[in-house]
């Protein structure tokens, strides 16, 4: 099936980004005793808040970690349905990257057990200077494999996984895990990584992350035919141009025509409460271009072709389309 926007599938994503343990090996690793000798019980981000014990525990905690991380490797078992995964990706000439928090020397023990000859784009903590959930874990791994984290989707079994990829802006799938608390955070969730593979070769569409909301409230016939409009930015928009932005993109309109494409000055950045800083001096649509690639990347913005000319105010965009389309 010929998978469109603005529906999706992971099958379309030009890259992938696999977590290691959970998804391709299973060490079964038990955090607990470490979290209740260091961390008096409490489910701490164990790397993170290393720093703040004592240097002599440090080093202890890190010992027993890797100490913990070498046995699980020993006795691993390859997940169903991972191999078939990266042999799916390789038939497919689909570029991929391994991102972990496991030691380097733990993730090539869990593979030889497993009997798994490791891809050259492998991210373990000894390699990032920023481990998941940060996002310039996946940033790096995704341009390790000549893309941009947009065009990548995340396959992870953790919520540290669907954290990183959300903020990287890039597409996440959740498998081998049922929490339900974690779904928000996913664009679709497999059971089973068996699921997984199978559903990748017989595709079908997927309402991603971002339009969950307009299509529960609309259905598939708004998405496609408000993803088929071309709006022009107003110049004064209201409240704010990023509101206005926001608003369409959550509308699943499909193209934003910016005409005007003034500079981006200090007075008009104070007004718009959530662009970055750095968006001082930058043109609109370049600034447009970046505030939406991690919210509705489905959008196009342009300077160029025929647009309808939309309504100042971001709050009447709704009734406006509808009547465009109904």
């Amino acid at each position: 099936m010929n998978i469109k926007p603005p529906f999706w599938h992971p099958s379309v994503s030009r890259g992938f980004i696999l977590d290691w343990d959970g998804v391709i090996a299973d060490t079964k690793l038990d955090f607990s005793g470490l979290r209740n000798r260091y961390y008096g019980g409490r489910k701490a981000m164990l790397l993170e808040e290393a720093s703040t014990l004592s240097p002599e525990n440090q080093t202890a905690f890190m010992k027993e970690l890797c100490d913990l991380e070498m046995e699980g490797a020993k006795k691993a078992e390859p997940i169903p349905g991972a191999f078939e995964l990266i042999d799916w990706l390789v038939a497919k000439n689909i570029p991929y990257a391994i991102v972990s928090r496991n030691s380097r020397e733990s993730i090539e023990m869990a593979a030889k057990t497993i009997g798994l000859k490791l891809t050259d784009n492998v991210w373990s903590r000894d390699e990032q200077k920023k481990i998941k959930p940060h996002p310039r874990s996946l940033a790096e791994a995704a341009r390790s494999i000549g893309l941009e984290p947009t065009e990548c989707v995340l396959v992870g079994d953790f919520l540290y996984d669907l954290q990183g990829a959300r903020r990287a802006g890039m597409r996440a799938v959740l498998v081998e895990r049922e929490e339900p608390d974690w779904e928000a955070w996913a664009d679709v969730v497999y059971p089973k990584m068996t699921d997984f593979v199978a559903d990748l070769d017989d595709p079908k569409p997927i309402t991603p992350w971002e339009y969950r909301e307009i299509f529960a409230k609309r259905g598939e016939k708004w998405l496609n035919a408000a993803y088929e409009l071309s709006l022009l930015l107003p110049d004064n928009t209201s409240p704010t141009c990023d509101c206005w932005l926001v608003r369409a993109g959550a509308l699943c309109v499909g193209t934003i025509k910016i005409a005007n494409d003034y500079i981006l000055g200090p007075s008009e950045w104070k007004s718009n409460q959530s662009f970055e800083p750095y968006f001082m001096g930058l043109t609109i649509s370049s600034i447009a271009k970046k505030y939406l690639a991690s919210r509705y990347p489905m959008v196009t913005v342009t300077t160029e072709g025929e647009a309808m000319k939309a309504p100042k105010n971001s709050l009447d965009l709704t009734r406006f389309i509808e009547r465009k389309i109904f």
